[in-house]
């Protein structure tokens, strides 16, 4: 956590009372005190991080449920000190089979080079002498040198080889290291930093194509939790992950927004179009009957709620996520199950 955050900023008291009142902050929004959400409320109570504060200050006056994994995201977006810990070691290893290659590729020219000048001696003496020893003698340094410099290439071969095989696995590992940084290990959707890249892109990118976002939320979701424990929970998750996913192109992409809430990115798609995506999104959620292995337990139907707007004339990443959550919250407003536009119009169930 960054210096802001610590009560190096405050007396003794002071940061005593912040914290008390942290923990308090959590109960009362009934999150576990674990100390990375202990830290992002100290944070967001002492006013350290502008960011952090008006992030969360837009989910408390929305009435949106305040959870773990909120201050997970918060945590990592805002207050986490180096992102790039995991990478330091594959860094390291990079570095040390750069200097590898460049050290072997300066043996071979210095090995080149000596055996030019090794040739170019033997070319001089062969314009002297012309006795039989002197040829034997010459043939004999030039038998030599070739030898050398032959030894030196396979050496060179074999760790180039090596340098080859190193790098792959190198590159490898930098691939997972990516992917884990994106992607949200519940649902294996993309996580919200990924989609803060991916849309400033093609909105930079494609400034003049069509770009839809949904957002939709799983209704009565602390229900689910309450009732049947978090395991059931996260199946509830894991399976609207994967009805979303059934109903996208491959151009499309699925994000787990916060707890129970996910995005979909529809590049060149207008909005009537990705009204109808998000109705087939409703409808496959409303159909799921999910059943517990444990104890045959058959969940009751679930259903979700889902906003769709889509970009216009000066947007910019922050509000057009926030007219698409308005528009899901006028779902909720209306009743839940149902697809509501960035317009004065909604969607109900069953319908495109």
């Amino acid at each position: 956590m960054p210096a802001s955050a610590l009560s190096t900023q405050h007396t003794v008291e002071q940061a005593k009372a912040l914290a008390f009142r942290a923990v308090d902050f959590l109960v009362e929004h009934d999150v576990p005190p674990i100390p990375l959400s202990y830290g992002v409320a100290y944070e967001y109570l002492s006013g350290g991080s502008p960011e952090l504060c008006r992030t969360l200050d837009e989910y408390l006056h929305s009435g949106r449920q305040i959870d773990a994994f909120l201050l997970r995201d918060l945590h990592e977006r805002h207050l986490a000190v180096d992102r790039s810990t995991p990478l330091r070691g594959v860094g390291n290893d990079l570095q040390q089979l750069l200097g590898d290659l460049t050290h072997d590729i300066e043996e071979a020219g210095r090995g080149a080079e000596e055996f030019g000048q090794a040739l170019d001696s033997t070319l001089g003496h062969l314009a002297g002498d012309r006795d039989t020893q002197s040829l034997r003698d010459i043939a004999s340094g030039m038998l030599v040198a070739t030898q050398q410099a032959r030894q030196r290439n396979h050496h060179l071969q074999q760790r180039l080889q090596i340098t080859l095989a190193e790098s792959e696995k190198l590159k490898v590992e930098l691939e997972r290291h990516r992917r884990e940084a994106l992607i949200d290990p519940l649902t294996g959707l993309w996580n919200r930093r990924a989609l803060d890249h991916e849309l400033d892109e093609l909105m930079a990118v494609e400034p003049d194509a069509p770009l839809s976002l949904l957002m939709l939320d799983v209704d009565h979701f602390k229900r689910i939790n309450d009732t049947h424990g978090h395991a059931l929970g996260d199946a509830v998750l894991r399976h609207v992950a994967e009805a979303i996913r059934k109903c996208l192109r491959s151009e499309d992409h699925a994000v787990r927004y916060g707890g129970e809430e996910f995005l979909v990115l529809l590049p060149r798609t207008p909005l009537l179009e990705a009204a109808q995506v998000a109705e087939n999104i409703r409808a496959r959620v409303a159909s799921l009957r999910l059943r517990r292995r444990s104890d045959n337990l058959v969940l009751d139907p679930f259903t979700v709620s889902l906003g769709v707007a889509s970009r216009r004339p000066g947007d910019t990443r922050e509000t057009l996520l926030r007219r698409t959550d308005h528009a899901m919250y006028r779902s909720k407003g209306m009743g839940r199950n149902r697809v509501s536009l960035d317009v004065d119009q909604g969607l109900s169930p069953g319908h495109a």
